[in-house]
């Protein structure tokens, strides 16, 4: 009997009643924890490194005490727009709260459970995520807990004292409103006759942290009374939320100032802070009417986007968009135009004018190696691996790699290491003090992005899409891609604030290796060449016998035919962004043809950069047999080439439901390999016994601790990446090309 009047008392106490009414009303509200409690334990977003954004906040670039301490704080924050918002909803059915003294404190008390539960989990996760990733001391990982809590506390500690003081004016404004104590009691114990239909039964609460008392029974009361002081705190608490917009505006408008750049995850819950703070007061204004005016929003939205009334499409830097009426035709017809046979020919000639000067830096009495490069995809990942492989053959060789190297190209992450590596190869050819080995450039390639990117995204692009910058007379939308752009400089020491146009003498003089940079047109699957050479023998397949009148234009040369546009005013970030829009974390970009078309990663078309090579290759097989003693086709890739994933022996329901969807997606880069093993197999035709291909893999120390793709790497990443380098199959590969260097 004592057990069951025990369980009564707990399941009719005040956090039970509302953790329940939680799941009752308002589930929407529930989805913000929902993704946060995902994110942090490797559900959501983990493929983008999502978790790395609150268990290992940066700011400044560094995981430290005031990095936690602004987590904490947004945490806070967050924490107590959650409570003001529900507080608004549900302290109508809980009228005993008006007969307390300092209503929002017992209702925050009481309303706990999920955020403290939320709160130890990121205390946790966040101690495993410091030891085992980022390699942290007992001491640092302290520090780090400490900076969160003292964050935390401090938002709501500040926030009681707020409500403490509401609570004050509540009573001064209710004593000028009623006069004398007697006029004051006679309408407060007057009872109404109205039954209140949304009152639940609570029997206790917790007055304080550490004592219960028992809910007072209001039915003496007058229900209007009650609803004017709740009404009085309801007041008080909007101003909150409004806070949170004005916040969210300021840091966008100060987002290019460091000082002022967040951690990603403290921007996330600043924005989740505001958006249920909305939310909440949306359904709360609109009650019955709130689905059908958000359907009227979301169409006049739709629209207005339709009709251009709102337009945030991304664009590159540097290109024209203001002379809709020179626009290129985007056509198939228009293609094969453009690109026909004889601008092809043209434009190999071209090409073998800078063959024959790559040739020229060797003695003549040998015939040179010549070098292909093809990089992966893999984002950050990708790019540290790919400059860990220069740095450690280029030094081997004795810079006779970089010499040796005809061709550079590929996709996403490895065309970011490959674009940063030719950088300080160019820099130290012109006389700059750049030691090309030192690992500080590894370090700085494989610095953060992605704290960059989301923090852009919950402030510029949901808050102020319409904030903009110039470039000459070009203007720009300030979203997560030029924030990615800004990030990218900045790690780099800026060393890649360089338009296409300044490497077109380099490689024409063949001082430095061609490198071309690829992205996929969403319209038809097309590959966008980017070069600062004429590269129009790559847009189509070269058959030796054609037998149709046109061509089968399944590339663009993207200077060429955007040539109108300024396409050599192009930044160089710009085209690595094009070239790694992974989907939903970088912005397609749009380019200015008609009708318009949008571009993104290269890696949904080729994710190994073979295929322009392999092309390149076949263009110039002639000229590379007569004039060279080989090629060495060198793939740097971040995955493992044939590697098999096992099916899994127990199937849960979302399995059997999902997987036949996302098999495809899956399989990809296999199935890309798959394929293109093939065309390297007919390419060796052409080059008998001159053909070498040779692959440096990233292979995780670990099966299961490869890692993510992400644009983030925990200190532990990178030393495995690092230590790829030491893999018996990555010695083979390095002693076979110092053999056929010699």
């Amino acid at each position: 009997m004592k057990v069951k009047l025990l369980l009564v008392k707990i399941y009719y106490s005040f956090p039970i009643q509302l953790l329940l009414l939680h799941f009752r009303k308002y589930q929407v509200l529930l989805i913000f924890w929902a993704i946060l409690f995902s994110t942090i334990n490797g559900g959501f977003a983990k493929v983008f490194g999502g978790d790395a954004l609150y268990l290992a906040p940066e700011y400044l670039g560094k995981v430290n005490f005031y990095s936690t301490t602004i987590l904490g704080l947004a945490t806070g924050f967050f924490t107590m727009s959650w409570n003001i918002t529900t507080f608004i909803l549900h302290t109508g059915r809980f009228k005993f709260l008006a007969t307390t003294s300092q209503p929002f404190f017992r209702y925050c008390l009481n309303n706990s459970l999920i955020p403290l539960t939320f709160v130890l989990c990121l205390l946790f996760r966040g101690w495993q995520y410091q030891h085992y990733q980022q390699l942290s001391t007992v001491p640092e990982m302290l520090l780090l807990a400490e900076g969160f809590v003292c964050g935390l506390l401090f938002v709501i500690f500040f926030s009681f004292f707020y409500f403490f003081n509401a609570d004050k004016n509540i009573s001064r404004r209710l004593e000028r409103r009623f006069g004398s104590p007697r006029n004051f009691l006679k309408l407060v114990l007057k009872p109404t006759k109205e039954h209140d239909e949304n009152a639940l039964p609570v029997h206790n609460y917790f007055s304080t942290p550490f004592k219960v008392r028992r809910a007072r029974n209001v039915d003496h009361y007058n229900k209007h009374y009650l609803d004017s002081i709740l009404k009085q705190h309801h007041f008080a608490a909007m101003i909150t939320v409004g806070c949170a917009l004005v916040f969210l505006v300021i840091l966008a408008f100060l987002m290019d100032y460091n000082a002022f750049r967040i951690p990603a995850g403290a921007s996330v819950m600043v924005f989740f802070a505001f958006l249920i703070g909305v939310a909440g007061a949306y359904a709360y204004l609109l009650q019955t009417w709130a689905i059908p005016v958000l359907l009227v929003m979301l169409f006049i939205l739709n629209w207005m986007t339709v009709n251009d009334l709102i337009d945030n499409r991304n664009k590159a830097y540097g290109l024209n968009y203001r002379q809709p009426g020179q626009r290129p035709e985007y056509s198939a017809a228009a293609l094969q135009q453009f690109f026909s046979a004889e601008r092809a020919a043209q434009d190999r000639q071209h090409t073998l004018q800078i063959l024959d000067r790559w040739k020229a830096k060797f003695p003549q009495e040998r015939k040179p190696m010549l070098v292909v490069m093809n990089y992966s995809g893999g984002g950050i990942r990708a790019a540290t691996w790919t400059m860990n492989v220069l740095q450690r053959l280029d030094s081997l060789t004795h810079g006779a790699l970089m010499e040796h190297t005809m061709l550079m190209t590929g996709a996403s992450g490895g065309m970011m290491g490959a674009s940063y590596y030719r950088e300080l190869y160019y820099r130290k050819l012109q006389g700059a003090p750049v030691n090309l080995y030192d690992s500080a450039y590894t370090e700085r390639i494989s610095r953060d992005l992605l704290n960059s990117v989301f923090s852009a995204m919950a402030v510029n692009d949901f808050i102020t899409p319409f904030r903009s910058f110039q470039i000459g007379r070009n203007r720009y939308a300030k979203d997560r891609g030029y924030a990615f752009e800004m990030q990218l400089n900045q790690n780099t020491d800026h060393v890649l604030e360089r338009t296409l146009k300044e490497y077109q003498q380099p490689e024409l003089q063949a001082r430095i290796p061609m490198l071309i940079w690829n992205a996929t047109i969403n319209a038809d699957g097309r590959r966008l060449l980017i070069s600062p050479q004429p590269v129009s023998y790559l847009c189509a397949p070269a058959y030796l016998y054609p037998t149709r009148p046109v061509r089968d234009v399944d590339g663009v040369d993207f200077a060429q035919y955007f040539a109108a546009q300024q396409a050599m005013d192009l930044r160089v970030t710009s085209a690595i962004r094009m070239c790694a829009t992974f989907p939903y974390v970088l912005p397609n970009v749009f380019l200015p043809s008609n009708p318009i078309v949008d571009v993104m990663d290269a890696g949904i078309r080729d994710n190994f950069g073979q295929e322009t090579s392999l092309r390149f290759l076949f263009n110039f097989r002639r000229w590379i047999n007569e004039n060279t003693s080989g090629v060495i086709y060198l793939q740097i890739r971040d995955t493992r080439k044939n590697e098999i994933q096992p099916i899994k022996k127990k199937k849960d329901l979302g399995d059997l439901v999902f997987e036949p969807l996302f098999t495809m997606q899956q399989h990809w880069s296999a199935m890309q390999d798959f394929d293109q093993d093939n065309m390297v197999n007919y390419m060796e035709g052409h080059f008998p016994g001159k053909f070498h291909r040779i692959i440096m893999q990233y292979v995780p120390q670990k099966e299961d601790k490869a890692a993510a793709l992400s644009w983030h790497l925990t200190s532990r990443e990178k030393v495995d990446i690092a230590g790829a380098l030491n893999n018996p199959a990555n010695q083979a590969a390095i002693e076979y090309i110092l053999k056929l260097m010699k």
